[in-house]
């Protein structure tokens, strides 16, 4: 029986020597069965035309979305520089004149 287990390559051998000890760890027995114990990563597949699609429409609603927020900004801003406008207008006052500069002016200007 001694001359089976020559008979066989080294790997092997040292595998039997070890079983035999009473040493059963098992160990891989060559580079390429090592490499098919562990697992394999999932195949992935390339991203088809829809796959496409649909992300490109996710990313329209989210551009939509953003440029309505934009313009609720810009509407908010000018809402407030209106406001705010409106605080520095001159309004009139009970004892000024009811006339303004520019209407006396014109005023002026006809008497000639």
């Amino acid at each position: 029986m001694s001359n089976a287990i020559e008979n066989l390559p080294p790997e092997m051998q040292a595998r039997l020597a070890s079983i035999m000890a009473g040493q059963q760890q098992p160990q891989p027995e060559s580079p390429h069965q090592a490499a098919i114990a562990q697992p394999q990563a999932p195949i992935v597949k390339p991203p088809s035309l829809m796959d496409h699609v649909i992300a490109l429409r996710q990313e329209v609603a989210e551009l939509r979305q953003q440029v309505a927020a934009n313009s609720d900004v810009v509407e908010a801003v000018g809402q407030a520089v209106g406001q705010l406008y409106q605080m520095f207008q001159q309004t009139p006052q009970t004892n000024a004149p009811s006339q303004t500069f520019g209407q006396n002016f014109q005023q002026s200007d006809q008497d000639f």
